[in-house]
């Protein structure tokens, strides 16, 4: 198929890891995984555990036996336009990477969005598919998913290198306004000839990595300035936000826990806002010409 060819079976997966940390991090989109203890100190304690772990990452679990029945249903309606791995064809798009698949809880977001009305390859209404088929089918979908990533025993790292570098360039000063942080001749200087292909997208797409020891300050951590109704505004870099707590490691290296309050101020800066961002609008093409590009820079 058109579309798979040269597809880089790592990013949707890393977008879904993002996606879900983010949203654990910063949106609370994961559920509340205990009660707060009642014996718990007030608002700005400080402790060496507390508030780590307050939510799930809300990674799906795959039901196998549910993945197969969903797919006799995809073979039976979607397989045409979206494929067998569901990456895409000339005649559908790729739905490991679209966020009502990545978003999706067995059927939270795909049911409404069948419900609603979308063409099958039957010629029937999808309103008529079932709830039990609906989650059959995310469950086959999710499974799609996760055999993006490299635990998977399928998963095959593609040739990334399928771009127009002239592109990628044009891209890279124009549109994706790229320049307004980076230089192709000073912080991104020779660094085609440091990085693999791969690494350069995982970069690209995702530039707050894992950093080793001794490796200085985090210049893209995301950090939170929390003020009280009363009392001094608390600064540190943000360990997890949701709905009922806000956590942060100040200066001295300890944990800060705050409950989330009306009252309670909380502003938060993250400097890779703007590749996060990205992320919802980048195409295929956008990404693979943007690596061709910078793979050239040696």
């Amino acid at each position: 198929m058109a579309r798979e060819r040269g597809r880089f079976g790592l990013f949707a997966g890393i977008v879904l890891l993002a996606a879900s940390a983010l949203a654990a991090q910063a949106q609370g989109r994961g559920g509340r995984g205990a009660e707060p203890d009642p014996q718990t100190p007030a608002p700005g304690r400080t402790g060496t555990a507390a508030g780590i772990g307050a939510g799930p990452m809300d990674y799906p679990a795959v039901d196998a036996a549910a993945a197969d029945r969903g797919r006799s249903v995809w073979a039976a309606e979607c397989i045409t336009c979206h494929g067998t791995q569901a990456r895409g064809t000339d005649n559908g798009p790729n739905l490991i990477r679209s966020l009502v698949v990545l978003h999706d809880r067995t059927g939270s977001e795909l049911g409404p969005f069948l419900k609603k009305g979308h063409p099958l390859q039957s010629g029937q209404a999808s309103a008529r598919l079932t709830d039990a088929q609906i989650t059959d089918l995310s469950h086959f979908l999710r499974q799609r998913v996760n055999d993006t990533l490299r635990g998977s025993p399928i998963f095959v790292v593609q040739n990334v290198l399928t771009g127009d570098p002239n592109a990628g360039q044009a891209f890279f000063n124009g549109d994706g306004k790229c320049t307004q942080c980076h230089s192709a001749t000073g912080d991104l200087a020779g660094i085609g000839g440091r990085l693999t292909p791969v690494d350069l997208q995982q970069r690209f797409l995702f530039p707050g990595g894992a950093r080793g020891r001794g490796a200085g300050p985090n210049r893209s951590a995301v950090t939170v300035t929390v003020t009280p109704a009363s009392g001094t505004p608390v600064s540190g870099v943000l360990v997890q936000m949701d709905d009922f707590d806000v956590s942060l490691r100040d200066e001295t290296g300890a944990l800060r826990v705050f409950h989330r309050t009306p009252a309670l101020k909380v502003v938060k800066t993250d400097p890779l806002e703007t590749h996060h961002a990205m992320l919802r609008t980048l195409t295929d093409k956008q990404i693979h010409d943007v690596v061709a590009y910078l793979e050239k820079q040696k």
